[in-house]
């Protein structure tokens, strides 16, 4: 009888597995050999799951993200405010604790390749990327209407954050600067604006 393989399942398990080594290697430095070993896998089985070595990339930076997703999720309630949700939502850039340090050195890195080679399977990822953090902005944009807490016009925001935030991540990286105050007061800034006052 022939062993049914779940493929997603296996993909995720092997860049599961491979989490840390990214964040310790880089995307440049990372081998497959490397990814097989800590996988616990034959380097042959991770071509059998993946093209090539940014697969594994996609596949990893995907995971971070829906854990980043699961993390605002946990952190928040029915009491937490709009604001709030934003500001745990960016908390990728704006953290103090520096949980996330080896993290934007990965997305600096990535950053950097996908600006230098254009590639078209990491601009893609990138364009899957965006709408999947902009389907969380707009959810809780959504929930912040309807709480009564922030005006209609909110939601033409959406883009104007993302980009925002970007900016002033790529900004504070080419200037070797610390932007995350700057970009705190820019969103309270627009929840000044859009917040309903009672």
């Amino acid at each position: 009888m022939a062993i049914i393989v779940d493929k997603d399942k296996k993909r995720r398990d092997i860049a599961g597995a491979c989490n840390e080594l990214l964040l310790e290697k880089g995307i440049k430095n990372l081998t497959i050999t490397e990814i097989a070993k800590t996988a616990g896998i034959g380097k042959g089985t991770v071509y059998d799951y993946f093209s090539n070595k940014e697969e594994i990339v996609f596949e990893i930076i995907r995971k971070f993200i829906e854990e980043h997703q699961a993390n605002l999720l946990g952190q928040s309630d029915k009491m937490t405010s709009t604001k709030q949700k934003v500001l745990y939502l960016f908390d990728f850039f704006l953290s103090e604790h520096k949980p996330y340090e080896k993290h934007l050195d990965v997305y600096r890195e990535y950053l950097s390749v996908t600006l230098s080679t254009k590639s078209c399977p990491m601009l893609e990822f990138n364009r899957e990327c965006s709408s999947f953090i902009r389907e969380i902005l707009d959810d809780i944009i959504d929930q912040g209407i309807k709480k009564g807490e922030i005006k209609d016009v909110a939601r033409q925001l959406t883009d104007g954050l993302m980009k925002a935030e970007r900016g002033y991540m790529v900004i504070a990286w080419a200037e070797g600067q610390d932007l995350k105050q700057e970009f705190k007061d820019y969103i309270d800034t627009l929840f000044d604006l859009i917040e309903i006052k009672k």
